[in-house]
């Protein structure tokens, strides 16, 4: 019998290798430190990225439809972080500006340019997926106070050192370690955030140079044309693969967005 819709996005979010490395790190911790706080904070985050991925339009859409899409540009009025407003806004204005100077390519290079264009579009979909998921971390950080976190690391080691019972002290000591390990991550999702960015800023950067080069195609000869086109399409799909590797380390990071 046919799995219903609900049930095939739920098989694929449940199985999916990054929220399953969260619930297999937390059970690895837990037993290492036999520590249930640990198991149960694993326990939540799994569930939490569970619930992000039945939510997420796009992610259904990719389980139902049996493609792998890449995400939109969200509209920069949906997202709170300023610096994603304005890198989104950026993004959609260097798209325009790419999509009206390609249409003046005269026939003689727009074979040339193709790639070029190929290139910054799938460097356009990397920018949707980094402003995306910036914004669910940013949204996450503004909400995690990383000051109460270190102060709950403060008190339960001020525990440990009052404890006069042996047992007892081992249980504040396991519930400190779990505290620090959330500071960490809170600190680990704050430099993520960074590098998103960081990566934003340079893809931007790019796609701003690729109208001027289509444009200086033009004032070439076929020869000249073929090596400078060649050059730009390079470039793009370096930074294409560069950007394919870093999106594949940040969805390694054990993230709780809300």
């Amino acid at each position: 019998m046919a799995r219903s819709p609900f049930a095939r996005v739920f098989a694929r979010a449940a199985g999916g290798p990054v929220n399953l490395g969260v619930a297999g790190a937390a059970v690895v911790g837990a037993v290492a430190l036999a520590s249930w706080p640990i198991a149960v904070l694993g326990g939540a985050a799994y569930a939490a990225l569970v619930a992000v991925d039945i939510t997420n339009s796009g992610f259904r859409r990719k389980v139902l439809s049996g493609r792998d899409e890449r995400p939109t540009l969200p509209d920069p009025k949906t997202l709170e972080d300023p610096a994603l407003k304005k890198a989104a806004t950026a993004v959609a204005t260097a798209r325009a500006e790419i999509e009206r100077v390609a249409k003046g390519v005269p026939d003689r290079i727009r074979k040339n340019v193709a790639g070029s264009l190929t290139a910054t579009d799938e460097l356009v979909g990397h920018a949707a997926a980094l402003i995306l998921r910036g914004d669910a971390l940013a949204r996450y950080l503004a909400k995690a106070s990383r000051a109460d976190a270190t102060l709950e690391v403060d008190q339960l080691d001020a525990l440990v050192a009052a404890a006069t019972d042996d047992a007892a002290r081992q249980q504040y000591a396991l519930a400190a370690e779990a505290a620090r390990a959330r500071v960490k991550s809170l600190d680990d999702i704050a430099k993520a955030h960074q590098r998103i960015l960081a990566n934003l800023t340079r893809l931007v950067a790019a796609l701003r140079g690729v109208p001027t080069s289509l444009v200086s195609l033009q004032a070439l000869d076929d020869q000249a044309s073929d090596s400078l086109t060649g050059n730009v399409s390079g470039d793009l799909e370096r930074m294409n693969i560069e950007l394919r590797a870093f999106e594949d380390t940040l969805a390694t990071l054990v993230e709780v967005p809300t």
